[in-house]
């Protein structure tokens, strides 16, 4: 904690402060607060609409125990504006006002106090008369607004009240919502409040069925083909601007919008109600679930989370349900525990880091709040440990090291490497809760104890080293939807598999797709189907296309490299051409396994991923009847001729993917590859892990743990207490020992590690 502070403490000046008048006040002093219970209220003074006088308020203490009246300011510390393909410029145009060291000056109790542009911004427009026409009269005009209302420069004082903001919000009359200044710029707030309206009002089974699709471009005769009235284009993207404002990614808001009992919206002088904006969401989402697609997603950048605009609104809606329901177990929303706040939550951000912890605490239950400090000079990495070892000892599980995230993308340390680094975009599990790669399934939870460790960065638990990665696979570039463009050294990797495959007795090819997919559907169930392997050889059919379209605009260019196609049939005819050079027509399909599965991988290195060299390794792989999921040369150049489906359609010089008819094995697949690769290992497995895996890592299994890890061992550490010390590098997906067969090898027991 931090030390004891001065009763009184100054908050501080700093930025250009001159652009209002202050007359020459001392700065604001904060003096403690009484009781645990006591909180501090403003009273706004009208504004007479002058902006050349300074904004005044006044702060009152007050004790929740009396039940005072107010309203509750629920806002973004920084930036409010939508930040996202059309909306960026925009964006970074306004930043400059919005940045920490940007302080507007106003007046509290006779006294000088400064505060960011987007709160006085509120609070000028909540100062304007007729403001409140739609608030509750009951509120007594108190606000109760986070910044000015807690001394942040008091650390005791800040934790102190994070622990009471469920009374805080809970008691008050109605939260305001408070979304940022009007656009008028690239879209208009007007026109997006206008098309809120016209979508909630639509009758939804109407919406649903219709052929309307949201977030698009669209004639009026579509909408009135089903007796709807018209969205337009810019409305849709007046609606995304909103829903991409930083207020809907802010972790803050969810204890702030579930616990408050009424919500009102505002954006510049625009207000709507909670409930309509909620009714245009469910709106939404019933057409989408009918379409099969999340076109909201257009408007999401290419390095975030593709999470549909539409979805916080809808799971801020559904934990509300949940709160105030007389019967919550009967809802199909999961409960309030650590684990799923922490991972139901993960996509909302917060300025401070471990407010990603703490920014939930009025949402836990009672137990769990009361015996944890909230302690802002803890650093990071040790409270998401702290919050880490409270999941997994709550849970009786592992389940949350299944999030942790590759060393590439994490913010903080990468030790402890058993921490998720909750501030990072979320990264999809690979593993349900139907694996069980240590075999413990039948083990019941109240039977996972973890050792105890001796450090508050060391996890220790039971496990086993079960194999060794002896080769992995390329390494990705970062070009957006580069998980759709053709990966040579999937076939290099799979050619190194036995055929049959180790138990399950499946071909190669299938043991390539079902390891891409995590041998799972879109929803997580589990083996995928077999209409699975026919989609996968339809996607790499269509991979190869674009990968020749590539080639040949590289080879109009000056100088290209030697190896680059000018075109599909030139490459076909080299494929051909080195398979008769190299001798291969001539060999029996044993004979050509044998030449092509050892390791170093067949036409490995970097220069041989040219598409006639990947078209001749798919060629080996059919030759070597490895399964019919892969396209053999010919089906390949009738599917150039007559393509089945066409993944990437031309339009100038934009090139937008395109799902094909049945997406069921491209969205799995899209889930679970993301960040990762694959690996091949010591006894013959293949495997999908993080990005970050390289040769002689090794594969554990833990108790309690649905799927197996990739872990690097930490030499500069050895071995202490008898206890072998590793690193995690992630969660992976082998294809053979998901279900426990690893138990069955040849020296397996489980026994005590320490995770650094």
């Amino acid at each position: 904690m931090a030390p004891p502070t001065d009763p009184k403490t100054h908050l501080p000046d700093s930025g250009n402060n001159d652009e209002l008048p202050i007359p020459n006040a001392e700065a604001y002093l904060y003096s403690s607060l009484p009781t645990s219970t006591s909180i501090r209220l403003l009273s706004l003074l009208p504004n007479k609409q002058n902006k050349n006088e300074p904004l005044q308020i006044s702060l009152d203490t007050v004790d929740l125990c009396d039940h005072p009246a107010y309203r509750a300011l629920s806002y973004s510390w920084g930036n409010p504006h939508a930040n996202g393909v059309d909306f960026t410029a925009y964006f970074n145009s306004v930043a400059d006002e919005y940045s920490p060291s940007h302080r507007i000056p106003i007046i509290c109790d006779g006294k000088r106090l400064h505060i960011q542009q987007n709160l006085f911004d509120a609070l000028r427009q909540l100062s304007t008369p007729n403001s409140d026409d739609d608030d509750d009269g009951d509120a007594g005009g108190y606000l109760w607004v986070d910044a000015l209302c807690i001394n942040q420069q008091d650390h005791d004082e800040r934790a102190a009240q994070v622990k009471i903001m469920d009374q805080v919000y809970s008691k008050t009359a109605c939260a305001v919502i408070w979304l940022g200044r009007a656009d008028a710029q690239i879209v208009s707030t007007e026109d997006a409040f206008r098309a809120i309206s016209r979508i909630a009002a639509f009758p939804r089974d109407t919406f649903a069925q219709s052929n309307i699709i949201p977030f698009r471009r669209q004639e009026p005769s579509v909408y009135a083909e089903c007796g709807l009235p018209y969205v337009s284009w810019m409305e849709w993207c007046a609606l995304a601007a909103l829903l991409k404002r930083q207020w809907f990614s802010r972790l803050w808001i969810v204890q702030e919008t579930i616990l408050s009992p009424r919500l009102v919206i505002m954006c510049g002088h625009h207000r709507i109600a909670w409930d309509t904006l909620l009714a245009a969401a469910q709106n939404i989402d019933a057409r989408c679930t009918v379409l099969g697609a999340r076109p909201s997603t257009l408007f999401i950048q290419h390095d975030q989370a593709a999470v549909p605009l539409e979805n916080n609104v809808l799971q801020l809606a559904r934990w509300r349900e949940y709160w105030h329901s007389p019967n919550p177990r009967e809802l199909p929303t999961r409960p309030f525990t650590l684990e799923t706040l922490v991972q139901d939550t993960w996509t909302f951000q917060a300025t401070d880091p471990r407010d990603k912890i703490y920014g939930l605490f009025g949402l836990m239950d009672a137990p769990t709040r009361n015996t944890w400090v909230v302690d802002y000079d803890m650093p990071v990495e040790e409270a998401y440990a702290f919050a880490t070892m409270r999941v997994i000892h709550h849970s009786k599980s592992l389940t949350i090291l299944s999030c942790i995230q590759d060393a590439s993308i994490r913010k903080v340390a990468t030790r402890p490497s058993w921490v998720p680094d909750f501030g990072v975009p979320y990264v999809n599990m690979l593993c349900n809760s139907h694996f069980s790669a240590a075999g413990d399934q039948e083990l019941g939870k109240e039977q996972l104890a973890l050792p105890p460790s001796p450090r508050w960065d060391r996890l220790r638990l039971h496990g086993a080293m079960v194999d060794e990665v002896v080769e992995v696979a390329n390494d990705r570039n970062n070009y957006p939807n580069s998980m759709m463009l053709l990966e040579s050294s999937w076939f290099e990797m799979t050619m190194l598999l036995p055929q049959p495959y180790h138990d399950t007795g499946h071909d190669r090819a299938e043991v390539l797709w079902r390891t891409l997919c995590a041998d799972q559907d879109a929803v997580g169930k589990s083996p995928a189907p077999e209409t699975f392997g026919p989609l996968f050889r339809e996607l790499i059919c269509a991979m190869v296309v674009v990968r020749a379209e590539g080639e040949a605009e590289n080879a109009t260019k000056t100088n290209p490299p030697p190896d680059c196609a000018p075109s599909f049939a030139e490459a076909m005819m080299r494929a051909r051409k080195m398979w008769d050079d190299l001798g291969l027509e001539d060999l029996s399909p044993e004979e050509l396994r044998e030449k092509t599965s050892a390791l170093p991988r067949f036409l490995g290195r970097p220069e041989f991923g040219w598409l006639s060299f990947t078209l001749l390794k798919m060629h080996i792989l059919t030759r070597t009847r490895s399964g019919a999921a892969i396209p053999d040369l010919d089906c390949l150049e009738e599917f150039e001729r007559n393509p089945a489906y066409v993944m990437r359609v031309i339009h100038g010089g934009e090139r937008n993917l395109v799902y094909p008819k049945d997406a069921a094995f491209m969205k799995s697949y899209q889930l679970r590859y993301g960040m990762r690769k694959l690996f091949s290992t010591k006894k013959g497995y293949l495997g999908l892990g993080p990005s970050s895996t390289k040769i002689g890592d090794v594969v554990c299994v833990f108790r309690g743990a649905s799927g197996p890890f990739v872990c690097r061992p930490a030499e500069d550490e050895g071995v202490q207490d008898g206890v072998g010390g590793f690193e995690v590098v992630g969660e992976s997906y082998v294809h053979g020992i998901m279900h426990g067969e690893a138990a069955r090898m040849d020296g397996f027991a489980l026994k005590e590690l320490e995770i650094l």
